[in-house]
């Protein structure tokens, strides 16, 4: 991959094509050239005037709309400008603007108390009616989050005081804290329709933004302590090795999403501060079956499937050292894991299965959604081969992958990767029957064990529900879930204390260090 030493003149030419347009955006917000923001080259430190973000957005673009902003940059918006009830902080549950959130007996109401200290970025304090509105707002259309609330009964919410209100559930949810509002819960004020003007109760506040790049700058009055950088400015770059040569160059101070590639040729640049999600914060990868589909309705091919792939050589050839392998399940490494056995090759057997399954030929349908992933599509083909199954790879567009998500649930194989989080998470919001799509065919069977684990009150209870869940995707389920490549940021020295939330950076509590 190309960086800064090594960028020929049509490289340096790309690189001005492509993030000197986002700079020059951002320039015209902070009232300063690319030029000037090139002095604070990668290693000569940082300060803690400003910190300059490059990072791309799923949707292509970036939003400060709670109710429909994508993936990537925008999420980094949403976790400053707006406080969130509950968030996950690294690899733990956290209470965020909640102070409490307690169930009654049979977890069909909770109790949410907020912090009485917190304010808006107006000056408005925050209320117990604001989280009621919030909490209406993204359980309707146009949020595209509205799935995570289908079963809060937002029109029964009450209000008991200045920071207390009962939520009620149109069923028992015993895992609301961890599957709703862990998940997504930001706060904004009553009333609010128009949410260009960014106000929340985050720890910056919007001083700027053009669609593209954003400029927040540290909200004084912020309830958990100022920020210790003044300003935060997100850069659009789609690409990460632009990204990278950004960083490199001076232009931006810390990289959102750099290749394994990339991160293993800096390791030993002291002038590059390598920033590690870990397995608990990372891309987990599958080569998903939908077991409604043909051949893969038949059990016998999806676990032949599985025995034929080599996790290990995927790995190696996919994640560089930056992951490890996985099991077909979710949530390894965090909170209420099954803690499933290695799965391990078993060519001859998977070789059996499909002659008695009587399939020869597979068709995968492969993006490059996560780098290198038609690369390891390739490779499973390889595999496949040993076991007697020739693979057709069927390459499409990453940029246009994700235009039809209720499509996706019609492809029989298809390359596709999840963010890792806890189990009980994961489960809840994307195997759900209300989800976005359900790429591996889950059906009644499944919900049924979902909601008996959701309704579950007592937490240990609860937790082993989950994980008998978690066994029985790892023994019948569609997933070949192979790999967790972990988040790995870059950024200029000195920059510490980066926090990851669900495989996104938070630098509410960073800090620059000489």
């Amino acid at each position: 991959m190309p960086t800064s030493n090594s960028l020929g003149r049509r490289g340096v030419l790309q690189l001005g094509a492509v993030t000197g347009v986002a700079l020059s955006g951002l320039a015209a917000l902070t009232g300063c050239g690319a030029e000037d923001s090139a002095k604070s080259a990668a290693g000569k430190g940082i300060s803690t005037d400003r910190l300059r973000v490059g990072a791309a957005d799923a949707s292509g673009s970036v939003s400060i709309d709670p109710r429909t902003a994508g993936f990537g940059a925008s999420y980094v918006i949403l976790y400053h400008l707006y406080d969130s009830l509950m968030y996950l902080k690294g690899g733990a549950y956290e209470l965020g603007l909640a102070e409490s959130v307690e169930a009654n007996r049979d977890a069909t109401e909770w109790t949410i108390r907020i912090r009485k200290r917190a304010t808006f970025h107006d000056g408005r304090p925050v209320t117990a009616q604001d989280v009621a509105y919030s909490l209406r707002t993204l359980a309707v259309p146009p949020s595209k989050r509205a799935t995570v609330y289908a079963d809060v009964d937002v029109d029964r919410i009450k209000v008991l005081d200045a920071t207390t209100l009962t939520v009620p559930m149109r069923r028992p949810r015993g895992d609301f804290r961890e599957s709703v509002l862990v998940v997504f819960s930001p706060v904004f004020p009553e009333g609010t329709t128009d949410f260009s003007k960014g106000i929340g109760s985050g720890p910056y506040r919007l001083a700027a933004q053009d669609g593209k790049n954003v400029r927040m700058t540290a909200y004084e009055g912020y309830w958990g302590g100022r920020p210790a950088f003044g300003t935060l400015e997100l850069v659009s770059i789609a690409d990460a090795a632009t990204r990278m040569s950004a960083l490199k160059s001076g232009q931006i101070d810390y990289a959102m999403g750099i290749t394994a590639t990339a991160a293993k040729a800096e390791r030993d640049n002291r002038a590059i501060e390598l920033h590690r999600g870990g397995v608990a914060n990372s891309n987990a990868l599958s080569f998903a079956m939908n077991e409604r589909i043909a051949p893969f309705d038949d059990p016998r091919v999806r676990r032949a499937v599985r025995l034929a792939a080599d996790r290990g050589a995927l790995a190696a050839n996919m994640l560089d050292g930056m992951g490890v392998t996985g099991d077909d399940v979710v949530g390894k490494g965090l909170p209420g894991y099954a803690g499933l056995a290695e799965r391990r090759r078993d060519v001859a057997e998977a070789k059996r299965l499909f002659a008695e399954a009587g399939v020869s030929k597979l068709t995968l349908h492969a993006a490059d959604t996560v780098a290198g992933f038609t690369g390891a599509a390739r490779l499973l083909g390889q595999q496949l081969d040993e076991a007697g199954v020739k693979l057709t790879v069927d390459v499409v567009p990453a940029d246009t992958y994700y235009a039809d998500l209720k499509g996706l649930s019609s492809i029989p194989f298809q390359t596709f990767y999840y963010t890792n989080r806890p189990a009980a998470v994961h489960l809840s919001a994307l195997t759900n029957r209300d989800a976005f799509f359900n790429v591996t065919g889950l059906a009644d069977e499944h919900w049924k064990r979902l909601d008996a684990a959701q309704a579950t009150v007592d937490d240990k209870a609860r937790e082993q529900r989950f994980v008998e869940i978690q066994r029985d995707l790892y023994e019948h389920g569609g997933d070949l879930l192979w790999g967790f490549q972990e988040v790995v940021d870059a950024s200029v020295a000195g920059v510490q204390d980066v926090v990851f939330s669900q495989s996104i950076p938070v630098f509410t509590w960073a800090k620059a260090s000489s």
